[in-house]
């Protein structure tokens, strides 16, 4: 497994029931993003010393650190089947760097606006919530980007800027989580097929089972109160809400699905929660600090979460692996590039 916390980027194996530092590589600034895992094995942090990591399954640099500006605090890098890592630009617009290291010298694509999203890669269109509060589809395979969903008809359109990351519906269609309380699906020309509103701040990324339900973290915080939270699963078919699992704090972890359909998720008030498919509790287990990271499974029976107190706590757990069908964790799979085949 590869960890970001603080500064330095860690692969971990886990050895007799405990995890065991295999390497450590380190940056000269904190990264706030997630590593992404390219399929030639390396994996790139974006760091706030302005600069792309790529590194070795060795733990030696790939290549010189890419200039790349400083981080966006929502963003992470992802790969495409290529290879070419794809950086959400500080100042605006989207940044290619190829496997060699060698970045464009403009920006792929331009735009006043910042996509603080980690974006989504299928085949060779990439898609990326922006602070206008549009989805955008842009061309991969030409030599500059262009976007591919007119916002003057209103394709991609939310009524607020977006934070969290798409998944991928079986319909088949993008879901997107505004921050505007509203939950939607888009279809691959940029249409609105639905959308729901849900009260509470969507500040995770929603995930989708092999059925094609919608499972999303809800957190509903008033001032001078405790916050709230709550775990939906929706029917994406109708749409509603199927069911709700009251969390013991504002849910902004991202869920993720075993290979048995249970689902996993922390919360702020420091639970992490397991949850059948059918909504009711399979347990919960406090681990003494908020919980705002994304789960994942390390192995057979080991569920790992990131705490805000920056240690990795891992769970027994009945799932072998990640589900195989839907999209299933943040950044779609075990693999975590981003990207998806057409």
């Amino acid at each position: 497994m590869y960890a970001a916390i603080g500064s330095k980027l860690y692969a971990l194996q886990e050895r007799d029931g405990a995890l065991a530092v295999l390497w450590q590589y380190g940056t000269d600034g904190h990264i706030p993003g997630s590593p992404a895992i390219g399929g030639d094995g390396r994996v790139r942090v974006h760091s706030s010393d302005g600069k792309l990591h790529c590194v070795t399954a060795e733990g030696e640099a790939a290549h010189p650190p890419v200039a790349v500006e400083e981080p966006l605090g929502w963003a992470s890098p992802v790969v495409d089947h290529q290879q070419n890592t794809w950086v959400c630009l500080y100042n605006g617009g989207l940044l290619r760097i190829d496997q060699r290291g060698i970045r464009s010298p403009t920006p792929f694509f331009r735009t006043r606006q910042k996509f603080d999203s980690t974006p989504l890669v299928r085949g060779e269109m990439l898609y990326v919530g922006a602070e206008d509060g549009f989805v955008y589809a842009i061309d991969l395979s030409a030599s500059r980007g262009r976007n591919q969903w007119d916002p003057l008809t209103g394709a991609g359109k939310t009524e607020w800027f977006i934070n969290s990351s798409p998944a991928l519906s079986p319909q088949p269609a993008l879901i997107v989580a505004g921050r505007d309380e509203f939950l939607y699906a888009f279809d691959f020309s940029g249409a609105v097929l639905w959308k729901l509103h849900l009260r509470g701040q969507m500040l995770g990324s929603p995930v989708v089972t092999r059925d094609g339900d919608v499972l999303v973290g809800l957190s509903l915080i008033r001032r001078g109160q405790t916050g709230q939270g709550k775990l939906l699963c929706i029917d994406s078919r109708t749409p509603r809400v199927r069911w709700e699992y009251a969390a013991d704090g504002a849910v902004e972890s991202t869920p993720v699905i075993g290979d048995e359909g249970l689902i996993y998720f922390g919360d702020n008030a420091g639970t992490i929660h397991a949850v059948e498919p059918s909504g009711k509790k399979a347990w919960s287990a406090p681990v003494g600090s908020p919980i705002r990271s994304a789960g994942t499974l390390l192995s057979p029976g080991r569920l790992v979460f990131g705490t805000d107190n920056g240690t990795l706590v891992g769970l027994n757990c009945t799932s072998k692996t990640v589900a195989a069908d839907g999209w299933p964790k943040y950044m779609g799979t075990l693999g975590q590039s981003g990207s998806v085949p057409g």
